[in-house]
């Protein structure tokens, strides 16, 4: 669906277009291509009579040459507000994180501009931000298929010098990584864009193409055990598969850990009413952030 709409867009900007050349650019078969535009010819607004239907020139398809007469105004996209907000929201989170896809900005600014003066959601930039000066490196790289180097910062501050080769920028909750091979580790790498400090081009090329693997692995490391006063058990109640059991005075939360350090981070939020937290690994990672804290307030 996105490709045929997709289609009618394309040829409301071109013009009369080859179908070889539309299947070229949407990565079909001309056979495809040309069947998509007759089954577009079928559509339109209810109840479908001949003028309520997206009007191409049959002849001319018939002959490779994809002629559009009346689009049925299918490619103006209309947006309540709440759709607006939340789109806004959507792609400047992805646009901080450095993870946008191309047009992202140019599509949020006639969102604002459609709004006026007044911009539906602002997202201020915070600790995960990326600078467009990363971004554009790492991007470059992905689409020359070359290597980058990187200075990048881990999880207990460890400053190290790597070389990647970036195979894909992916968001997950709002946070930007990069999914490459590194050459360092001699295996491959998901990495956070927030904690690259530096991206430099390399002239080298590839030589490892992107992992047959799924691209972010969702899948728990392990599972917590945390005990909580009852009042703090709302830190917990959106993670997925969840389990909370109550009593008169504690909460006992299990879930799995993707991130330790997410973990980490949602734990410190209800710190002084944590009872027990279970295993050790994810008790040490506790430790480290709250040492952290400590450490920002000169503690």
């Amino acid at each position: 669906m996105v490709r045929m709409l997709g289609m009618v867009a394309y040829l409301e900007v071109h013009g009369p277009t080859p179908v070889a050349t539309l299947a070229e650019h949407f990565g079909v078969t001309e056979q495809r291509a040309s069947s998509e535009l007759w089954t577009l010819g079928m559509s339109g607004v209810p109840p479908y009579l001949p003028d309520e239907c997206l009007d191409f020139d049959f002849d001319a398809l018939d002959e490779g040459l994809a002629v559009l007469r009346d689009s049925q105004g299918v490619s103006q996209v209309r947006l309540s507000g709440q759709e607006a907000v939340a789109l806004t929201g959507a792609l400047a989170t992805l646009i901080d994180a450095g993870t946008a896809p191309e047009g992202a900005a140019q599509v949020l600014r006639r969102i604002r501009e459609a709004f006026g003066d007044v911009a539906p959601v602002t997202v201020l930039e915070g600790a995960e931000h990326v600078g467009t000066e990363i971004r554009d490196v790492l991007t470059a790289a992905i689409d020359g298929g070359s290597a980058v180097a990187i200075g990048y910062v881990d999880a207990q501050d460890r400053r190290t010098e790597r070389t990647i080769e970036p195979h894909r920028l992916v968001a997950i909750d709002g946070v930007g990584y990069v999914e490459c091979w590194c050459r360092r580790a001699e295996d491959y790498r998901t990495l956070r864009l927030s904690r690259i400090e530096s991206a430099a081009a390399l002239a080298s090329e590839q030589t490892h193409g992107p992992s047959q693997e799924p691209g972010f692995a969702l899948a728990a490391q392990y599972e917590a055990t945390v005990v909580v006063a009852r009042g703090a058990r709302w830190a917990f109640e959106d993670i997925a598969g969840t389990s909370i059991v109550v009593d008169d005075e504690t909460a006992t939360v299990s879930f799995g850990v993707t991130d330790e350090d997410w973990a980490a981070a949602r734990l410190m939020s209800v710190a002084p009413h944590l009872v027990s937290v279970a295993p050790q690994r994810l008790r040490d990672a506790l430790a480290r952030h709250a040492d952290a804290v400590l450490a920002a307030q000169g503690a």
